[in-house]
Parts: structure tokens; C-alpha cells; sequence
């Protein structure tokens, strides 16, 4: 029974849509994320304590049937204690009768589902005279219950679909397998926000999402929809969006100092931080990638909602939960029912949401007739794994950073702006879409993999990038500016990077002021010499809590470095890739002795970049093996029908560019035994 809660009028149910003083922008525009009456706004309560309270939600489940939501219903009822009753179709609309079933402490009631087939769902809860509940409580557990019944009908579980028995849907039109409510698109969303905040160099936050939609469409309309949202919030502008075909992007800015926090040491940085919305209508999914500046601290729970009331907006699913609701039940919670630990209870539904989405993606690739690629690269973590953070940060920061950010680039040949990105930055939850979904070590655990979702076709390495911490500008001159390098160019870009260090510095001891009260002899007995009268008093005293002397604290400092980017006139190596086809191939890293430039034939644009010839240019080549896929297919750390996939990998054809040889292995180099440097010559 629901003793103690306090009611709350519909009025109040907007403020609760976003909480925080950023989300507040947002809270205005919760209607244009819903639909026109959701579940929450149509809930209905009626009758008293005295005659017995009433509540009635509502609910759309686009293309499901009278008898299909039934159907569902009977498998949701018995996990939540209830007993299913008898059943009835009358024309277009089914009944389903439930009982909450009674127990020592409470009389049961009865639970009424109905359901029609235009996908209108209908949960009534009849309480007993003298049963309270609150209204905000039966809202979010009837609502919760009926986002469970899913479009399109009795839906199998994503695992019983299969990877292996995806290849029948490849139409690659129609309706999407495995389609999400408005209400599970926005919580898979949530689920999947992934904070990617670097430990070691400790200025650099990602945070990032993706979701999927009820069905394809084109991004143009998708995209429409997230800029009218856009358009009507003061603190969120677009800068740019790019079609291509049924993919779309849309980069926008948040210029809002309430997404952000001041740290210990500062104010906090208000500069407008870039966001990244992107969109497939193949496969129905919708990507966003958040970067905050150097030293900018974000709230989490305020930039999750903010994440996806964009991307809500942008595949028409539900509003999200407010940042002061995150950890509530959606569930309808049964009184006589032993009470569930809210917080672990959300992480178990996170988690199966995040497991049950990537089957459902990899299940809309396949439909979509997309193809998956296996790549290898440096395994950082295996790298530095003997160094704590601060000895990485006072001994081997800049060759860390330099292995962290190292990113190669492969293009599409027929789409050159289609890149796919490798390198231990490339997850889903940094690059979006094009990023790995999954990763796993292997190579006797100098390397790891990340399996990639891209569309058919050739693919050239036509590029890298990386940051150098600590480095000024390159020393330049312009005697050959003219002069075009056979290789490509190297382009130099400044960066401001804040770095952290522990010091010494004095305190001063500390103390404590207090005071006590007690009795005193105010009156002596000149006879006796005794006390004759007492009196109270209070005095102050000061003790010492910390003494004084030299304490380690930590700073920060800004230190210049540098993005250096490369483009190749010609490709490094090049593989190809069919429909629906499931690959493995060798991968190649950037590090801090791939890129010789001509200082002679350099151009500087302004005192922050520069573009050089490159005079020599290599790179690490690490294989990829069947050896390597095989295990990672036998882990266990991918689900049943993701491991089926991998089953059936084969190596891509690699082909190395002209001009490009490998060179003698050093002993003794972290690589030898692993890679092999391969560099490309002038033709």
C-alpha cells in the first residue's frame, strides 16, 4: 500500500520534465519532443480514499493489434504479481482482466488492460475504499508498464531475432526490424550516455549516446525536426548541417554557463561547447557526441537530459527523465511486493536496455545491408599499465597523449566525406555512428579490436591525426613554399592544453575556538573558609586541530601543444568490403615518428596554423588474425548472436599503396614482435 506520499496536481507534472538550471531551457519544449498525448499528460485519477481511487493511463503503440498488446500484457502481468484473469474481443477491442492479488496486509483490486487496433492502450487500477496511493507514483508505474508493450505487435526478444537470422529482412526498405516505442528509444538514449573523461592528462570530457527509432526515414526529416527544437531554445544555436543520401549531421552549440560547474580551483569555462548529431535512416539510429572544453566540469545528469531532448527531438521519441527522477521506478510498484533497490535496479535496466540495443543495431545493419569490419590497434591501457597517474603525468605524458588521440583515417573511395576513424578514441561514444561498437584486447595484449559498422565499398587510408602535448610550432620557413611534396601535406594547428601537478606549500596551523560553562565559588565563609554561594560561568579556549608545515596540493598550468593532421595525396593501403559481409583487417597506428616534414615548404596561415610537405611519412602496422577474431568470438563478452557473426569473419584483401615498403624491425622497441613499420617513399 502507498502510505504517506503526497499528491500532486497535473499542474506540477511539467516541472518535473527537466530539473537543474540548464534543463530548464529545455522544459518549455517537452511538448514538441512527445508526442501530442502521451501516457503522461493524458493520466487520469478519480474518486476518493473514502469511495476508492481510481487511475486510468493511456497509451499509443503504433501498428500493434487488439489481440497482439493482449497477448503482450499476459507475459508483463505475472512479473508484476499480478494474476492474469479471463480475456475478451469485441469487434476491434480486446480485454484483458488482472487482479492484484490480495495478501495478509492488504485486500487485492482489480487491474483492467484494454486495448484496440489502432495501438490505443488503455490500464485502469480500481483501489478498495480506505487504499492511498500517490498519483505521481501510479503516473510513472501504469505509464511504465504500458512503454513495455512494444510496436508492431508481440515482438521477439532481440536475441531470439538473431544476427544469424537477420539476412531473411534484408529488403532494405519497409518497416525496421526491431522497432522502439518513443518511450524506449529516449531510454535506450539514457542508458547508453557514456562519460569518456580522460584520468590521466584530466582535460579533455566526452560524453556521448546513441539510440535507435521506431522505423527509417530520412534524415532530412529527422534532422528538420531537432532544428525547429533547436529554434525555439535560447541557448542552443546550429552551426552546420550535411546530407548525404538517407545520413545526415547536424553540429550545433550549447552557449549555456548552466551546463557547466565551476571545479575547486577556478570559475568555471562558459565558452559554447560543440555538440554532434548524427543520423542513419538505414538503420534507424541516431548518434550524439558532446565536447566540453578544457577544465569545463558538465553535470552529467543535466548534459544526459539535455543529450536526449536533442536527440529525441530529432527521431520523435518521448521526453526524458528529469535529472531529479533518474533513479525512480518505472515500474508499477505492487505494495504487497518486496521494494526493490532503486539505484540497482536501474543500473540491471540500463544494462539489459544497453545489451538488448547493440543486438537490435547490429540486427538493423544487416537489414540495412551494411558490412562490419574488425580492426586492430594500440591497447593504451597495456601500454602504461605499470605507471600510475602521476607518474604518467610528470614522466610519460606526451607519448601517452600522442598514443591516445592517434587516429588513422580510411575514406570511402566512392564517398570520400564517409571516414571511417580507428584508434582508441574511435568508440561509438566518441565518433558517433561511424565509431567501434564493440572492443577487445588480443595480440598477446599489445593490441585491441573494434568491430565497425560502415557501408560497402572500398575503403583508403588517406590520413592520421594526433595531439602533441608540450610542443610550440614547428620551426618553419617559406624558401620552398611553392614546392609540392609527392607524400601530402602535415597541418599544425595550436592548442592550450592545462596539465596538473602536486607541490609543497606552507599552511599555517589550524585551531578551534570553543568555549564550556561551570560552576565557581562566588562567596566564601570567613568563618569556616568554606563556599557560602556558588555562581555559573563561561570561559573560551582555543585548541590546535592541524599543526602547521608544508602540505602537497595540486595545481594547474597551461601548457601549448599541438593537432597534427596529415592527408596523403595517395592512398597508404587500401581493402574492400561487400554487403553484408564480416571482415578482419590489419590496422595501422600514427605515433610521434610517422611525420617528417619539409620545414622549407611550410605555409602559416596565422601564428596558430601551419601547413608543411611531408618529406617522409610511416606508419605501424599491426595484423589482424583469425586467431585473434576467434578468441574474441569465444570470450563470452559478446552476446550469443553477435558471437555468431564473428563466426563467420574472413580477412579483407589488403592492398599497400604504391611506394610503400616495410622497414627493418629495432629490437628492443615496444613494436618489435608486434608491428612492423612500414614507410611511404616519393614516387
Amino acid at each position: 500500500m502507498f502510505y504517506g506520499l503526497r499528491e500532486r496536481s497535473p499542474r506540477s507534472i511539467a516541472s518535473t520534465c527537466l530539473s537543474g538550471v540548464a534543463a530548464l531551457v529545455f522544459l518549455s519544449l517537452c511538448p514538441a519532443v512527445r508526442a501530442a498525448d502521451t501516457c503522461e499528460s493524458t493520466f487520469k485519477s478519480s474518486g476518493s480514499l473514502f469511495s476508492g481511487k481510481v487511475f486510468e493511463a493511456h497509451s499509443i503503440a503504433p501498428g500493434v493489434t487488439a489481440q497482439g498488446a493482449v497477448a503482450q500484457m499476459k507475459a508483463i502481468a505475472p512479473g508484476e504479481d499480478f494474476e492474469v484473469g479471463q480475456d475478451t474481443l469485441t469487434g476491434s477491442t480486446a480485454t484483458l482482466a488482472l487482479i492484484n492479488k490480495a495478501q495478509a496486509n492488504a485486500r487485492g483490486f482489480p487491474v483492467e488492460f484494454s486495448a484496440d487496433d489502432n495501438g490505443q492502450l488503455v490500464l485502469k487500477a480500481s483501489l478498495p475504499a480506505g487504499m492511498g496511493a500517490s498519483e505521481k507514483d501510479m503516473r510513472a508505474s501504469m505509464c511504465g508498464i504500458l512503454a513495455r508493450v512494444k510496436s508492431g505487435g508481440s515482438q521477439p526478444s532481440v536475441a531470439a531475432a538473431g544476427i544469424s537470422g537477420a539476412p531473411a529482412l534484408q529488403s532494405g526498405s519497409g518497416a525496421l526490424p526491431n522497432p522502439l516505442s518513443p518511450e524506449d528509444s529516449t531510454r535506450l538514449c539514457e542508458a547508453n550516455f557514456t562519460d569518456e573523461t580522460d584520468v590521466v592528462g584530466g582535460t579533455r570530457s566526452v560524453f556521448g549516446t546513441w539510440t535507435l527509432t521506431s522505423s527509417g526515414e530520412d534524415a532530412r526529416q529527422a534532422l528538420a525536426r531537432l532544428k525547429a527544437f533547436l529554434a525555439k531554445t535560447p541557448d542552443a544555436r546550429m552551426v552546420r548541417e550535411e546530407y548525404r543520401g538517407k545520413k545526415g549531421a547536424m553540429d550545433i552549440a550549447l552557449t549555456s554557463a548552466a551546463y557547466v560547474r565551476s571545479t575547486i580551483m577556478d570559475v568555471p569555462d562558459v565558452r559554447p561547447f560543440p555538440v554532434r548529431v548524427e543520423f542513419d535512416g538505414d538503420m534507424g539510429a541516431a548518434s550524439l557526441v558532446l565536447r566540453t572544453f578544457s577544465k569545463q566540469q558538465g553535470s552529467r545528469d543535466v548534459l544526459r537530459t539535455a543529450a536526449c531532448a536533442m536527440v529525441a527531438a530529432a527521431v520523435a521519441g518521448a521526453a526524458p527523465s528529469s535529472p531529479s527522477r533518474t533513479g525512480s521506478a518505472s515500474r508499477f510498484r505492487n505494495p504487497f511486493k518486496q521494494a526493490e533497490d532503486p539505484a540497482m535496479a536501474k543500473r540491471t535496466d540500463d544494462l539489459k536496455r544497453r545489451n538488448d540495443g547493440i543486438e537490435a543495431l547490429f540486427v538493423r545493419a544487416i537489414h540495412a545491408g551494411k558490412a562490419f569490419v574488425a580492426v586492430p590497434s594500440l591497447f593504451v591501457s597495456k601500454k602504461y599499465q605499470a605507471m600510475g597517474v602521476d607518474k604518467l603525468r610528470e614522466e610519460q605524458l606526451v607519448n601517452y597523449w600522442i598514443d591516445l588521440t592517434a587516429t588513422t583515417e580510411w575514406r570511402r573511395t566512392d564517398d570520400p566525406a564517409d571516414v571511417l576513424r580507428t584508434g582508441s578514441m574511435s568508440s561509438m561514444i566518441e565518433q558517433g555512428l561511424h565509431g567501434f561498437a564493440y572492443r577487445y584486447p588480443g595480440g598477446s595484449g599489445n593490441s585491441e579490436y573494434g568491430l565497425f559498422i560502415v557501408d560497402p565499398g572500398t575503403y583508403d587510408l588517406k590520413g592520421t591525426s594526433a595531439e602533441f602535448r608540450r610542443s610550440p610550432m614547428p620551426d618553419m620557413s617559406g624558401k620552398a613554399a611553392s614546392a609540392k611534396s609527392p607524400l601530402g601535406t602535415a597541418s599544425f594547428v595550436s592548442t592550450q592544453d592545462t596539465e596538473y601537478y602536486k607541490t609543497q606549500v606552507w599552511q599555517s596551523a589550524t585551531y578551534q575556538n570553543g568555549s564550556y560553562t561551570g560552576t565557581y565559588c562566588a562567596l566564601m565563609d570567613a568563618t569556616t573558609g568554606g563556599c557560602a554561594g556558588f555562581d555559573v560561568g563561561t570561559r573560551s579556549y582555543s585548541k590546535q586541530v592541524t599543526a602547521g608545515g608544508y602540505q602537497t596540493v595540486l595545481r594547474d598550468k597551461q601548457v601549448s601543444g599541438l593537432l597534427v593532421t596529415t592527408q596523403l595525396l595517395h592512398p597508404f593501403a587500401s581493402f574492400r568490403v561487400g554487403k553484408g559481409d564480416v571482415v578482419y583487417v590489419d590496422g595501422f597506428v600514427v605515433d610521434g615518428a610517422s611525420v617528417v616534414i619539409d620545414h622549407d615548404a611550410c605555409r602559416q596561415s596565422d601564428g596558430d596554423m601551419a601547413t608543411c610537405a611531408l618529406k617522409s611519412f610511416n606508419l605501424l602496422r599491426i595484423p589482424a588474425t583469425a586467431e585473434h577474431v576467434a578468441e574474441w568470438q569465444r570470450s563470452g563478452l559478446l552476446a550469443p548472436s553477435l558471437a555468431d557473426l564473428l563466426r563467420a569473419a574472413k580477412p579483407a584483401r589488403l592492398t599497400l599503396g604504391a611506394g610503400v615498403s616495410a622497414l627493418p624491425q629495432k629490437p628492443g622497441t615496444f613494436e618489435s614482435g608486434w608491428a612492423t613499420r612500414y614507410a611511404l617513399k616519393g614516387r
